[in-house]
């Protein structure tokens, strides 16, 4: 990949091209970027900062903190007044690293009511940080309402030094409830989502891996070869790290170095908020356990997959029908994966190419399907 052409590619792109109307930082280049989107997080911000603050001194000064303040045109009095009280007391902070706020929420600068949303608000800030950056250099995606570990910046760095990974997820830890119910929900919430990425991932699936923002480190390089951060209001993370898995090998560091809020708000549909309301309410959360039967139909397809490289799809759907579950051929022909074989089958050079373009096709989100559809 050149980089600096498909850097310039992806400038022509952007959502928002007034990136030059704001503050410039003290260097010209900066080795890493903490991007954090602000809506109504007067409350929450300035612990997530104070957690940012107690960071190894000499990775501070290698690292920018790109605070992003938004709101919509058409949103509430209380959070506009929320977010100009959140910008000023940021102005009267003394820190230890260097940070840009954004200004994506006073009269004239604030999102349009159709690019909106925490995706989009990462999306700038994550944009703004090009300028400044190598293809090398780190993005580090964090929530306002979120702490770090004092050794986050520390571990994550070594880390990628040893491995050079172009995406790294780490282990997350929820921050303890005063509420009994929602500390139940939170640990049974964890639970879940660490045993489903699990058994995605022993299913021999690249997306084995638990999506949430606050967890994600990327190269730029690898930011910009994606597309960048979707433009979604909603499980923008979701799509994000779908984006980055087709890409390249997501690796994770197994520390419990990012700890989310456990608060009970519905700002995201799906998001961790919406499902401990989901939790308070139903005593459960609603499409989120699978049987142990449709994880083994998810590896058998993905094996035999494996294992009928250039046959014809006549012939894969005959051995498929004779040896498992009519279920998945179902889940195929209404995906239209007929045609998918062939375009796979013909554009592959190789067995690798063939498992790698089945597995940009049976993504995340068409598994998540699968085992909705096998759980019926």
């Amino acid at each position: 990949m050149n980089f600096e052409n498909t850097l310039n590619k992806y400038k022509q792109k952007l959502i928002y091209h007034d990136l030059n109307r704001h503050i410039k930082p003290i260097r010209n280049s900066y080795q890493y970027f903490i991007v954090i989107p602000v809506l109504n997080e007067l409350e929450y911000l300035f612990k997530t900062l104070n957690s940012i603050n107690n960071q190894n001194s000499e990775l501070l000064k290698k690292t920018l903190i790109v605070i992003v303040i938004n709101n919509r045109v058409d949103s509430s009095i209380h959070i506009k007044k929320n977010n100009r009280l959140t910008y000023e007391k940021i102005k009267k902070c003394n820190f230890e690293f260097e940070y840009i706020t954004l200004d994506y929420f006073s009269n004239g600068n604030e999102l349009s009511v159709k690019k909106y949303g925490v995706g989009v608000a990462r999306k700038i800030g994550m944009d703004y940080c090009l300028q400044f950056a190598t293809g090398n250099s780190l993005l580090f995606s964090l929530d306002a309402d979120t702490l770090i570990s004092k050794s986050y910046l520390q571990l994550i760095t070594k880390y990628y030094h040893s491995s050079n990974f172009n995406t790294c997820i780490v282990k997350f830890l929820h921050q303890k409830s005063s509420n009994p119910k929602i500390e139940k929900a939170i640990r049974l919430y964890e639970n879940i989502l660490y045993d489903i990425a699990y058994k995605i991932k022993q299913c021999n699936s690249p997306y084995g891996y638990v999506s949430m923002g606050s967890t994600i480190i990327c190269k730029v390089k690898a930011y910009i070869a994606v597309g960048g951060m979707p433009q979604k209001s909603a499980a923008e993370d979701f799509y994000f790290m779908q984006s980055l898995a087709k890409f390249s090998k997501i690796n994770f560091l197994n520390k419990n170095l990012v700890y989310p809020s456990p608060r009970l708000e519905t700002r995201v549909h799906l998001g961790t908020g919406f499902r401990m309301l989901q939790y308070n309410k139903n005593d459960k959360f609603i499409d989120l356990s699978f049987t142990d039967r449709c994880y083994d139909s998810l590896k058998k397809l993905i094996d035999f997959v494996d294992s009928h490289y250039k046959i014809s799809y006549n012939l894969f759907i005959k051995e498929l029908n004779k040896n498992f579950d009519y279920n998945i051929c179902n889940f195929l022909s209404e995906h239209n994966f007929e045609n998918i074989w062939d375009k796979i089958n013909n554009n592959a050079g190789s067995k690798k190419q063939f498992l790698i373009f089945f597995h940009q096709w049976f993504d995340g989100l068409k598994i998540m399907k699968f085992l909705k559809y096998m759980n019926k």
